[in-house]
């Protein structure tokens, strides 16, 4: 279960949008196996020279029995899309965890606070994202077919990582709007991140700027989101 819960941090991640300034809300709902298993909530919006976004889930129903999990991810970024500092939150079994960070991307350095201490970590690469600012930075990449792959720098454990987004082919997916054909990716984790520890593979799918789907690969099975409210004057155009 503890992987289980994990995941959902994951899939809030994935379910980012690509998008400009404006106050923007998507949910998504999660399942385990096929078993209604967490909800996700993601806010875009500006405040001041920054975009902040925004992401909280939860496990629900029979899942939220056995495993009560919360999450809070809040991460400044600037006019470039990197992070300017990131606040994380999370309750497990009546747990609570709470990191900050803080980057200078112009001398390649991040501090974190825990717990009252403070750290400071000199990168070998840098600029960096943060793991929400890179799946964010993920949906603005352009694939112009299949076999293309990016990469991205992500701070984690204590240093710049690589993240490796692959375009796999392209995909009819059912959504709340009917069928509609995806670019299917592939994400590889260069890194075991500071929260996602069963997984380091996970899959989007992507039409146009919208994450409909997303997947994460589980020692048992998989947990899926899908978006819910998408908006369906905008798969019909005008």
């Amino acid at each position: 279960m503890k992987s289980l819960g994990l995941s959902l941090i994951l899939l809030l991640f994935l379910g980012v949008l690509a998008v400009g300034a404006g106050n923007l809300y998507w949910k998504y709902k999660v399942s385990w196996l096929g078993i209604p298993a967490g909800k996700i909530k993601i806010y875009v919006e500006k405040e001041g020279t920054f975009l902040k976004l925004r992401a909280v889930s939860k496990t629900t129903g029979m899942v939220r029995l056995f495993f009560p999990f919360k999450s809070k991810w809040t991460t400044w970024v600037d006019e470039r899309g990197y992070p300017v500092k990131s606040r994380i939150w999370r309750k497990s079994r009546g747990k609570e965890l709470l990191k900050e960070y803080f980057f200078d991307q112009e001398k390649g350095l991040v501090t974190r606070r825990k717990k009252g201490r403070t750290s400071t970590y000199k990168l070998k690469h840098y600029p960096v994202y943060d793991e929400l600012s890179a799946f964010w930075a993920t949906t603005k990449l352009v694939f112009e077919k299949p076999g293309e792959e990016k990469v991205l720098w992500v701070f984690a454990h204590k240093k710049a990582n690589p993240a490796f987004v692959r375009y796999l082919k392209d995909e009819e997916v059912e959504t709340s709007c009917g069928t509609l054909k995806a670019q299917k990716l592939e994400v590889r984790f260069g890194f075991e991140s500071e929260l996602i520890k069963r997984s380091k593979k996970a899959y989007l799918w992507k039409w146009k700027e919208f994450i409909v789907k997303s997947q994460g690969e589980l020692a048992i099975g998989h947990v899926t989101g899908k978006l819910v409210n998408l908006d369906c004057k905008e798969v019909k155009g005008p």
